[in-house]
């Protein structure tokens, strides 16, 4: 059994993120510290404030004002702590609007695969050069079997079920196939990355109709079907598969 320890990691099409802390923070602390007329906070501040978070995401300042006040209406109720791109891609006045937005989502969403799979295999190197003779405390296998979905899940998918980031290849990888069919009996969430599509949507709908996926749970977004071929990793690493950050 393969013993790496997986503590970290997280494209989906359409997949709703938890706004970083950072962001809740700027969010609540506007509205609290104007509430309050609090002298100590300018307008220079949370204008700085509020560029930060404009930077991080891709966006200007007149696009996080919008998103604020999406937020603040109906959306923020249906869907709270979603992330900018996404709110303003669900909320988009126009086809080439929700398109931009489709686009930033989907480099973020790569832009953050590609550094959790790299600090990852970091992990994994470092846990095995500073303890090469100790199992790891959350015990972790990525080669399939039931103790991979127990290892993901914890003692059953029911008491836990985080969504996972699920990276597989649709050629000579058995236990891609395997992985994924067990982790659909579970009734898992699952981003699913494929490193060999080659761009084709015709391959990975070919691949995911063989191994089973229900169309309806991607058209659902529990399930999300994305090209991977930017992700870095070595076809022996097949299936990667960890909970999302």
């Amino acid at each position: 059994m393969n013993r790496k320890a997986l503590s970290v990691m997280a494209v989906t099409i359409l997949p709703c993120l938890a706004l970083p802390t950072w962001g809740q923070t700027w969010l609540s602390q506007d509205v609290d510290e104007t509430l309050r007329g609090d002298s100590t906070v300018s307008e220079t501040v949370i204008e700085r404030r509020q560029q930060r978070a404009a930077d991080a995401w891709g966006l200007n300042q007149q696009e996080i004002q919008r998103y604020k006040s999406i937020m603040e209406g109906p959306r923020g109720t249906w869907s709270p702590n979603l992330d900018p791109l996404t709110a303003l891609g669900l909320e988009a006045r126009s086809d080439a609007e929700r398109q931009k937005y489709a686009e930033l989502l989907v480099e973020t969403e790569r832009q953050r695969v590609e550094a959790e799979l790299a600090f990852q295999r970091a992990y994994d190197d470092a846990w095995q050069r500073l303890y090469p003779g100790d199992m790891p405390v959350n015990s972790f296998t990525t080669k399939g079997g039931i103790d991979a979905t127990q290892s993901v899940f914890g003692h059953s998918a029911a008491s836990s079920s985080p969504r996972l980031n699920v990276v597989v290849a649709t050629q000579e990888c058995g236990q891609c196939d395997a992985t994924v069919k067990r982790l659909l009996s579970t009734g898992a969430s699952m981003d699913i990355w494929i490193v060999d599509s080659e761009g084709s949507d015709d391959r990975i709908r070919s691949w995911a109709a063989e191994v089973g996926i229900p169309p309806d749970q991607v058209r659902s977004g529990s399930i999300t079907l994305n090209h991977g071929g930017s992700i870095n990793i070595d076809s022996a690493e097949l299936p990667r598969v960890a909970p999302r950050g």
